[in-house]
């Protein structure tokens, strides 16, 4: 199995390389849109065909080197195809915000402290510099791949892909958590008789007061509260993700405390809120939820941990009797926050509940996939 991450490295241009590093992000930029303008009239979806029918021509025309010509035309090329397969090739592609993307070991080499990137100037020597949670990438046997070059309000970074091969997980898991998001927990995790709540209330009053403080910005309506505005969009995304963050490593912690061949059962959310009903007083809190991004955090910190990750149809997990088996959906009080079965009588918390069926669940699907 292969690992693959996005780094972000900040680069200290000084303000002639920065001038250079703009001028090749505008021509790039160019380029594509030059380039698809041809792939759309010519209805040209090969990226070899693409090259030979522009690449030249975008060489002397914007002054890009070889290599970055090449990759536009590859671009242009997956971008149509993109948008083929979404039933969307009949207007052409715009490339307003495009990012020039780099190829390791011929567009640019990180040594030393220091960025060689290839751009219109020629060969750029540019300081960078890595923020810890990010310096065990550069070691360990991670492979370096593309790299794209972005600027931010605060200066210019480049995002690299890395890579790195872990052996398969094996199918002898001698523990299995499972783990059911919610609001009022935004996470329950449960192995047996082990359990772990994570509360929601610190954030749901943190992110209250977001939305008390974007109303009144609003109601405003001045350029610096729609600047300010912005500025909390940004701020509570940060929070939201550091709180991801640090949910996600603690589920791992978790599993990795119940035994050394844990496997941890998800529930595949995709779509969830189009499917299900609430309340018009919580859609903002439903609809702006970060399940997909918590979950995405829990794997990626499985998966770097040695743990097998298993996704499971979410359908009844929150009516079923996790000690008899029947689903009903009044077996579960939301506003208890209480399971009570119907038929066996048993009863707990219901994110528990859930949690456990969720746990058995995955084991009925191992034993489905072992059998098979």
């Amino acid at each position: 199995m292969e690992l693959t991450r996005t780094i972000r490295i900040r680069l200290q241009p000084t303000p002639e390389q920065a001038s250079a590093l703009a001028r090749t992000v505008e021509a790039n930029r160019q380029a594509l849109d030059y380039v698809s303008r041809i792939a759309f009239e010519r209805r040209i979806r090969n990226a070899i065909a693409l090259h030979r029918a522009a690449y030249r021509t975008i060489r002397s025309l914007y002054g890009l080197p070889s290599q970055m010509a090449c990759t536009v035309c590859r671009t242009v090329a997956a971008t149509y195809k993109s948008m083929k397969s979404n039933g969307n090739e009949d207007t052409p592609a715009e490339f307003k915000h495009a990012k020039p993307v780099f190829q390791w070991n011929r567009d640019y080499v990180l040594r030393n402290g220091v960025a060689h990137l290839t751009t219109l100037d020629g060969r750029l020597r540019i300081p960078f510099r890595v923020e810890p949670p990010y310096r065990r990438y550069l070691q360990d046997g991670w492979t370096f791949g593309a790299a794209e070059l972005v600027r931010k309000r605060h200066g210019w970074y480049l995002h690299v892909s890395v890579s790195k091969s872990v052996p398969d997980h094996a199918d002898d898991f001698d523990a299995v958590i499972g783990v059911d998001q919610g609001m009022r927990f935004l996470v329950t995790a449960s192995c047996g008789d082990q359990v772990m709540f994570i509360r929601g209330g610190r954030v749901k009053q943190t992110r209250l007061h977001y939305v008390r403080l974007r109303a009144s910005l609003q109601r405003k309506g001045t350029r610096s509260a729609k600047r300010r505005l912005k500025a909390i969009g940004r701020r509570e995304s940060r929070f939201m993700t550091d709180v991801n963050h640090q949910i996600a490593k603690a589920v791992v912690h978790f599993a990795q405390a119940q035994g050394q061949r844990p496997l941890i059962v998800l529930e595949d959310l995709t779509g969830s809120n189009l499917s299900v009903r609430f309340r018009l007083k919580d859609r903002y809190w439903r609809m702006s939820w970060a399940f997909r991004q918590l979950t995405d955090f829990i794997r990626y910190k499985a998966e770097e941990a040695g743990i097998a990750v298993m996704f499971i149809d979410p359908t009844g997990t929150s009516e079923t009797c996790p000690k008899c088996g029947h689903c009903e959906t009044a077996n579960r009080s939301r506003k208890r926050h209480e399971f009570r079965c119907k038929k066996c009588g048993y009863r707990c918390n219901d994110d528990l509940a859930a949690s456990r069926v969720i746990a058995q669940k995955g084991l009925e699907c191992l034993r489905q996939s072992q059998s098979a």
